[in-house]
């Protein structure tokens, strides 16, 4: 599903009407979607008060769209007209035909009105500013909106934004600190890249895309697309009935260290788990001791001699895939180890993952990219990033997609820049952007697991960036379902390998 600015989506709409759809049809579809999903996630709706906060424009077409179909359900609806310059007049007058109590801003000079009815209402949509927000607010829209944040923090009242929250800018993401914060986004006809950038709330369950009635084939010319379930199959080999486990892959992993031995275990495990046919661990003698009594499902080569060394460079020549870093530490040893495997043995390299510590050793290696293979996948965080490019993090936090995409290209490799809405970034431009914002993940080892899922998904013969997509999106959605069984304090990286099985079960 392409992900649009606010300059791509005006395009689609007029590319709409060209098609047929006039913008006055678009703006019905888009009020009786955002009304079904309200029914859809708060129930029935009859005989409750519902505020509904109108801009002028387009977002408050919609929202008198809004108004109109839920009073002609029965809700007791108020719109809040927060401008002197009203909404569509016909929408307007349809409104009131309806029903709908009219509160003018005009009328509510000490604004205790809109404070009370914020308070009061049992849902409040939010159709003040739409994608075209690009200015700071001011009074006295942002006195009204103090009011109205005052009124929900008394009555614990849910804002529901129609495609993009008041205050924050659909395409930075960024968000006015006089704007009003949602409790969930109905993003209409495609997703807006702003919430990705800077996610306020989870867009893959707060902030469902309806559907506005956009014709098939029009394309936004966008190379950013969202990663959705029914995508994720096709980016999968097939296992086919007749097989053996060469026939889905051998991997071979270079991890772990004597600090770090739970590393090397998480992510040959989700190597596995995600149809690996034959997985092999090359780590130091001390960490094959601990971790081959509890992994039978492993070839391990203990690490520590030259025969050791030999076994390694023959099992990456035969590998479908190779995964370097994750606890390998940054020893004087460990990168000897990494520049022999890129550049000193003269063994062919397949498919490669390099992570975490494999990562920190290349950013010490300069024009590291040259002597790595096209198409790598590395997958770092801001951190490692950060040490890569020479930015600062929070310059890249600015802007994480747009530095993945250049140096994706640059470096002409595959980037998985995790965080919140991982970003995956192909060296031709295409780029995925992950769904899920889940705070759980944000402990010691889930790295280690999205490395192992992405080496599986590679060795059985995905191309590269379908295999790094789909293992953020896989990792994403096991993170999902467990916090919603421990909730997000009480995660461990192995909670998620465990349930990488059920995770790839939702895609059947």
């Amino acid at each position: 599903m392409q992900i649009v600015t606010a300059s791509q989506m005006r395009q689609v709409e007029s590319l709409a009407v060209d098609a047929g759809i006039s913008l006055d049809d678009l703006m019905e579809n888009a009020g009786a979607a955002v009304v079904n999903q309200l029914e859809a996630d708060f129930g029935p709706l009859e005989g409750e008060a519902v505020l509904v906060l109108v801009g002028r424009g387009n977002n408050g077409g919609d929202g008198l769209v809004v108004a109109r179909l839920l009073q002609r359900e029965g809700a007791d609806v108020t719109a809040y007209l927060m401008s002197n310059v009203g909404s569509p007049a016909e929408k307007l007058e349809l409104a009131i035909d309806a029903g709908v109590a009219i509160v003018r801003f005009v009328e509510d000079a000490s604004q205790h009105k809109i404070r009370g009815l914020a308070a009061s209402s049992t849902i409040i949509v939010d159709a003040v500013l739409g994608t075209g927000q690009n200015r700071h607010i001011s009074p006295p829209l942002s006195g009204q909106l103090d009011h109205v944040r005052r009124g929900v923090a008394s009555g614990d009242t849910p804002v529901v934004a129609i495609d993009t929250a008041t205050g924050q800018n659909s395409d930075s993401g960024r968000m006015d600190p006089n704007g009003l914060p949602p409790s969930l986004i109905y993003q209409l006809g495609l997703p807006k890249v702003g919430l990705l950038r800077n996610p306020i709330v989870e867009p893959q369950s707060s902030a469902p895309v309806l559907d506005m009635g956009i014709p098939r084939g029009v394309d936004a010319g966008s190379n950013l697309s969202l990663m959705i379930q029914s995508e994720v199959a096709k980016w999968l080999p097939s296992r086919k009935a007749v097989s053996n486990k060469g026939s889905h892959g051998r991997v071979t992993i270079v991890a772990g260290s004597r600090n770090y031995v739970g590393a090397a275990r998480l992510a040959i495990e989700s190597a596995a788990r995600m149809g690996a046919g034959l997985v092999t661990l090359a780590t130091p003698e001390d960490v094959y001791r601990l971790i081959a009594p509890s992994f039978a499902d492993a070839i391990y080569i203990p690490l520590g001699d030259g025969e050791a060394h030999d076994e390694l460079m023959t099992s990456i020549g035969r590998a479908h895939a190779v995964l370097i870093g994750p606890g390998l530490s940054q020893s004087d040893a460990a990168e000897a180890l990494l520049d022999d495997i890129l550049t000193g043995s003269g063994t062919r390299l397949p498919p490669t993952i390099i992570d975490a510590d494999g990562l920190n050793l290349l950013a010490r290696i300069p024009n590291w990219h040259e002597a790595v293979p096209d198409r790598t996948i590395i997958t770092p965080h801001p951190g490692e990033f950060s040490r890569l490019t020479g930015m600062s993090i929070p310059e890249i936090h600015e802007d994480r997609i747009g530095y993945a995409q250049r140096f994706s290209a640059e470096w002409k490799k595959v980037i998985v820049l995790k965080g919140a809405c991982t970003v995956v970034a192909d060296p031709s431009g295409e780029t995925r952007i992950s769904p899920f914002a889940n705070s759980g993940l944000a402990t010691a080892g889930t790295g280690d697991v999205l490395a192992g899922m992405i080496t599986g998904i590679l060795g059985r013969g995905a191309d590269p960036f379908d295999a790094a997509s789909a293992g953020v999106y896989l990792h994403a959605l096991a993170g999902e379902l467990i916090r919603t069984e421990l909730g997000p304090d009480s995660m461990l990286a192995s909670d998620v390998m465990q349930m990488i099985s059920e995770a790839n079960l939702h895609l059947s």
